[in-house]
């Protein structure tokens, strides 16, 4: 593989911190992660972020179609020149946004669920983690690298100090495992941090008895929304409607202490402060609605 620096170099092109730009560039640890990725010659595969190709080209070669996705006019270019230096003929390289990517559509054409992976910028790995989960009808399984803070909240287990909305989100419908801890030597620029790869094998049926969505990743965000507050105040002030009276009761029927913190309680305990929420607000807005 290329020296992702010598290739920038000849593209004329320098990193941006903007985009949180940091390529791998060691070809052992491109197609490592390839490998412990388990894709087969029938798999689908997204990548978010292309960059120089180093994920691009391993996977090209294990997988019957790869979608590069790349938000950075300037890389198109180069990434055409790898796929075609390779004599790569299964490669679409996509010039936009992840947050834009049709990934239904994708899986349509597929034929079947997609695998994506991907080196996530910083600045954006929360909001394409949320964009992927929404989406995980599609997606059998992801395995991206972050930054090791971030890969580490993601991973938390409850009660940990990095144990966050986002742990609980993953917890609710993945099972997350890490597959391997990178040094920033392996990169260009080389970050200030190390990195960790994970893996994020979605749940086919996550066991919501039937509470909304989008209400229960509300009520996990404005309970982790001021973390020094209590379970029954950060949801009060956080979500319109119910009072303190009706929180107390939603929380008791769920059998979790309204004085816990958000910190403390599993992904279950949040889908059933969903569902009494659901039936409990509910019922009480019908009784003053038709009184």
């Amino acid at each position: 593989m290329a020296s992702p620096k010598a290739l920038l170099r000849t593209y004329g092109i320098n990193p941006k911190k903007t985009l949180g730009q940091n390529f791998l560039c060691d070809r052992q640890a491109s197609e490592m992660i390839i490998r412990r990725c388990g894709i087969t010659a029938g798999d689908t595969v997204v990548e978010i972020g292309a960059g120089t190709g180093a994920l691009t080209v391993p996977a090209a070669r294990a997988a019957i179609r790869v979608h590069a996705i790349e938000t950075d006019g300037r890389l198109i270019k180069l990434l055409e020149q790898m796929v075609n230096d390779n004599q790569l003929s299964n490669v679409a390289i996509h010039h936009k946004d992840i947050m834009d990517v049709d990934f239904p559509a994708m899986a349509g054409a597929a034929g079947g669920k997609l695998i994506v992976i991907g080196n996530l910028p910083y600045y954006l790995s929360s909001q394409i983690l949320i964009r992927l989960v929404e989406h995980r009808e599609v997606i059998s399984r992801a395995v991206l690298m972050f930054q090791q803070e971030l890969a580490r909240r993601v991973a938390a287990a409850t009660g940990s100090r990095e144990y966050g909305r986002l742990s609980v989100i993953m917890g609710y419908c993945s099972e997350v495992t890490t597959v391997a801890r990178l040094k920033p030597d392996l990169f260009y620029p080389r970050p200030g941090v190390h990195s960790e790869v994970i893996e994020i094998k979605f749940k086919n049926t996550p066991a919501t008895g039937g509470c909304d969505e989008a209400l229960l990743f509300d009520i996990i965000r404005h309970a982790f929304g001021k973390r020094r507050k209590t379970l029954k105040n950060a949801l009060t002030s956080g979500i319109p409607g119910p009072g303190i009276e009706t929180w107390m009761d939603i929380l008791a029927r769920a059998e979790i202490d309204p004085g816990a913190r958000a910190e403390t309680l599993m992904a279950s305990d949040f889908v059933n402060i969903c569902n009494y929420y659901e039936s409990i607000y509910a019922t009480t807005k019908e009784r003053h609605s038709n009184g």
